[in-house]
């Protein structure tokens, strides 16, 4: 596991990002291309309006649509009449920039690293191509190019450190994204889920750092949308396990090892006490 030394969460910055403004028209998925001179890539239709169908290493954002229920209220001379509607909502999504990201830690040749900014980044000159970082990631989202190596958002931080927004976040039409301060955009989360929206991106699983950097807010009408994208815990066991047990293993194989040198000295201290003894006699 390699050791990533990763800014504090309420330092760097973040993104609040808010599905109610969504209106799917993907300029967002566009300006990400635009920016970073992604190639375009060949696509197909299929059952949902997502398209490409999920991540690659030419597509770092990716707005899902997502198909559920919600309840709406109807007043009548009657009195409210409530009633369940089909919707459709909206995703914008790309690499989270887990505050501690398990990508880093799972890469062998250290060749993700974490800004200052909070910004999660793959060298691609380092990159080794062995697929540590997708196996680890809760989110789905590094993919291996046609070089062999991994892609993913870079969260633009070459734009940040310039004094600019990402490229997703300027090009909005609809003010869906809002950057700033890492702590300021965790106070503003904080006081949207006081008022009883759905919140996602604080509170999580440890393996990820218990936070996100890109945090996103939903009314009930398009939450489910969050439920069925995000994974409610945010960790691969698996690879949580294997931390676990290479913190545990170097321990234990020193304590067997000095077991097994206590062991052989025994043994060839008692063959030599006899060595003596016969020769005496």
């Amino acid at each position: 596991m390699v050791a990533v030394n990763p800014p504090p969460a309420n330092e760097g910055y973040a993104v609040l990002v808010d599905i109610d403004k969504c209106i799917g028209c993907r300029a967002c998925q566009l300006a990400c291309k635009d920016w970073n001179g992604l190639a375009p890539v060949k696509t197909s239709f299929s059952p949902t309006f997502t398209n490409p169908q999920s991540f690659t290493a030419n597509d770092w954002k990716v707005v899902f649509y997502y198909e559920g229920t919600t309840k709406k209220g109807l007043a009548t001379p009657a009195g409210e009449v409530v009633f369940e509607q089909f919707d459709i909502a909206p995703l914008p999504t790309q690499c989270m920039h887990c505050v501690n990201p398990p990508c880093a830690r799972a890469c062998p040749s250290g060749a993700i690293s974490v800004t200052p900014e909070g910004a999660v980044v793959i060298n691609k000159d380092q990159c080794i191509g062995c697929g540590f970082c997708e196996n680890a990631c809760p989110y789905d989202v590094p993919r291996r190019g046609s070089d062999g190596k991994y892609y993913k958002c870079t969260f633009c931080v070459d734009r940040i450190q310039n004094g600019r927004e990402p490229a997703c976040v300027e090009v909005c039409p609809t003010g869906v994204f809002t950057f700033g301060p890492a702590s300021q955009i965790v106070q503003m989360a904080q006081a949207e889920a006081a008022k009883g929206r759905t919140v996602y991106g604080l509170n999580l699983n440890q393996y990820v750092g218990g936070q996100v950097r890109w945090i996103y807010v939903s009314s009930d009408r398009k939450a489910f949308a969050i439920r069925q994208h995000f994974p409610s815990d945010a960790v691969v066991p698996t690879n949580a396990a294997r931390e676990v047990l290479k913190e545990v293993v170097p321990p234990l194989a020193l304590v067997g090892a000095v077991a097994l040198t206590a062991v052989g000295f025994a043994s060839w201290r008692k063959t030599r006490i006899e060595e003596q003894k016969s020769q005496q006699k």
